[in-house]
């Protein structure tokens, strides 16, 4: 059976550089380019015409307007949105995080042209991300001004993100856990909130963890799938929205109330018996690395039944069997619902295997963990 041709719009400011991207796609026999834009106006209209499934756009240094372009897009004619930045990640992490936040899908560091017939790691990742996301509904994001044409103003972008003043959220209100979940936790104390993510993953983290109030009592822990080079910005562009600070986990140090931990790249992180981070270059779980079942299966060996664990969007299912696990060991188990994911593959791989004992949106989480940690 013949793949199915991926439609591609491809967008960037200068016409060298569209050249340049539209070149990463030349044969790919599953990719065709069905046309280029040098403008968010001038994309839609192209998009109206030659029906595109999904943009790669260019995050060239000169592009400061992208996230203004990513939004308007999303106002005119939203289709999913793939941004390849050809810098250093940390030179490009604000616009970066900006894009995602105006409703981008990914950001990817942009891949070498192919040479001959020999494709790399980073041209393979990027054509799963355009042959994945060109799969994903997205809906018109409507500005304030009337009507859907009118324009958006670029996000802006300030050196120094001012975080505001967070209150915590009301409390919300559970269910009450199926009565073998409550049992198997008997009286644990919470110890430890660890979180999976994949694909619309940071513009979510950033939701629940803005939520939280800076007296949180216990550790975050997160494994974020996300490109090589980005998770500095992530942790970064975290802690300047949240009132949680956000780092990048080192082996061996101590796990502390009211901070987050992401998993650096290319390491899987696990939990300790002694609630030390430890770090390791292990071969990679369920094609990750870090993988959320690592971090998962640690907890689930040492305190199971002390430990509130989420899933969150992304594709795949990677730590969907070891929340399961988590649940059985008696932890609180949580999986993004369809709804507000952008991608259900792993919250709904771990439903679907019974791995969650509630099924919620970002907001809901936030509202319930701070109530979870204090029990």
């Amino acid at each position: 059976m013949a793949a199915t041709i991926v439609r591609v719009l491809v967008l960037d400011a200068t016409a060298a550089r569209r050249a340049r991207l539209e070149r990463l796609l030349q044969g790919e026999p599953s990719f065709v380019v069905v046309g280029g834009a040098g403008s968010a106006q001038e994309a839609a209209e192209v998009a109206r015409r030659r029906q595109p499934e999904v943009i790669l756009l260019g995050l060239a240094g000169a592009a400061a307007q992208a996230a203004g372009w990513v939004r308007d897009i999303m106002n005119a004619w939203p289709l999913p949105i793939v941004a390849v930045a050809a810098e250093r990640p940390e030179a490009v992490a604000q616009r970066a995080f900006a894009l995602l936040e105006a409703g981008a899908l990914a950001v990817l560091r942009e891949p070498e042209p192919p040479d001959g017939a020999v494709r790399s790691a980073e041209l393979a990742a990027l054509l799963q991300h355009l042959r994945l996301m060109a799969e994903v509904k997205v809906v018109r994001r409507w500005t304030h001004a009337a009507g859907p044409h009118a324009a958006s103003p670029a996000l802006p972008l300030p050196a120094r993100p001012r975080p505001r003043p967070r209150t915590a959220p009301a409390p919300l209100q559970l269910p009450a856990a199926p009565p073998a979940a409550a049992a198997a936790r008997k009286t644990a104390r919470v110890q430890v909130v660890a979180i999976g993510a994949s694909t619309g993953g940071p513009v979510t983290l950033k939701r629940v963890l803005c939520s939280l109030p800076a007296s949180f009592p216990v550790p975050i822990l997160i494994v974020q799938h996300i490109a090589d080079g980005f998770v500095d910005g992530l942790a970064a562009w975290l802690s300047a929205a949240c009132a949680i600070p956000t780092e990048v986990a080192r082996t061996g140090v101590k796990a502390e109330a009211g901070r987050a931990y992401l998993a650096p790249n290319g390491v899987h992180m696990r939990l300790a018996a002694d609630g030390r981070l430890e770090l390791d270059a292990g071969p990679p779980v369920n094609g990750h690395r870090p993988a959320v079942s690592c971090l998962f299966a640690s907890i689930a060996a040492h305190c199971p039944a002390s430990a509130v664990a989420i899933l969150l969007t992304g594709m795949g299912r990677d730590g969907a069997a070891e929340l399961k696990m988590l649940k059985d060991g008696g932890a609180i188990t949580i999986a993004q619902d369809h709804a507000s994911s952008v991608i259900h593959g792993m919250p709904g791989e771990a439903i679907r295997c019974g791995g969650a004992t509630y099924v919620m949106s970002p907001e809901e989480i936030a509202a319930a963990l701070p109530a979870l940690a204090a029990k």
